[in-house]
């Protein structure tokens, strides 16, 4: 950590610590430490604002005055981990989330216009099964309001393949009614049904099954750190994604006791580069 980035983390400190200024001016703060940081290290302060003032919304039990502000700002941090390639934490931010829209406080309003951003930045990550559990909870909220729409559908669409692909999506199955069934089926024609069931994969390629595992959740990021570092001076060029693939099997096969199967695999009439 160099010495700015250190000068940055005890402002932040000191920021939230002031108990001479109230809640919204110390998020005030907070945010216009964040505007004039204007280096390298921009988005890293981002996300170190935003989590700090997540967490003090969050520690002085603020939800009843701040809970718009509580999910745009785990939206804008969801949103910059992912510009910054930092994937590891969503799936504990996810769980956050899932646990503030348990406070029945929380207009639709406010669910309708965060809770979509935040899952387009969970599906950039691998953790299925979290953004599988934050879907089925906005269609179930979008449901009980009156406002499942077509609208939806991509949603609706994403939920049902995550729920064939995953190796275990019991939790929530009491949501997952025979009500909301009908109500997103009903979405769809039954032409598009059946090609979502037969056809469950996520994107235009086809995965390995074992890539829905909560296994694979665990260890991607450490197995992609790794190959990052095997291959950091390596040149990327053609054919370097079949040398880069035979490495991971191999290091998932020896170390993970993963057998997995690489994109050129699973989809064999695709040419690869």
């Amino acid at each position: 950590m160099t010495g700015k980035e250190n000068d940055i983390k005890a402002d932040i400190k000191d920021i939230t610590a002031d108990a001479t200024r109230t809640l919204d001016e110390r998020i005030d703060a907070l945010f216009a430490l964040k505007e004039g940081v204007d280096d390298d290290s921009e988005k890293a302060t981002d996300a170190a604002v935003y989590r700090a003032a997540i967490d003090m919304i969050r520690g002085e039990n603020a939800l009843a005055t701040h809970i718009r502000d509580l999910m745009q700002l785990y939206v804008l941090l969801a949103e910059t981990l992912d510009e910054m390639d930092d994937y590891p934490p969503l799936n504990d931010l996810a769980f956050e989330v899932r646990e503030v829209m348990r406070d029945e406080r929380i207009a639709w309003e406010v669910l309708a216009e965060t809770l979509p951003r935040f899952i387009d930045a969970m599906s950039e990550s691998v953790f299925h099964h979290e953004t599988y559990n934050l879907l089925l909870v906005y269609l179930r909220k979008a449901y009980e309001a009156g406002s499942l729409s077509e609208d939806m559908k991509g949603y609706a669409r994403h939920l049902l393949k995550l729920r064939i692909l995953l190796d275990d999506c019991r939790w929530g199955s009491y949501l997952f009614d025979k009500d909301l069934q009908r109500a997103i089926a009903a979405l769809f024609t039954q032409e598009e049904l059946v090609h979502i069931i037969c056809n469950p994969s996520i994107g235009v390629l086809r995965a390995d099954p074992v890539e829905y595992t909560w296994k694979w959740e665990d260890i991607y990021y450490e197995v992609e750190k790794r190959l990052e570092d095997r291959f950091a001076n390596a040149p990327r060029q053609m054919g370097f994604c079949f040398r880069y693939w035979n490495a991971k099997r191999d290091l998932l096969k020896e170390e993970y006791g993963i057998d997995w199967r690489s994109p050129s695999q699973m989809n064999p009439r695709v040419i690869f580069d």
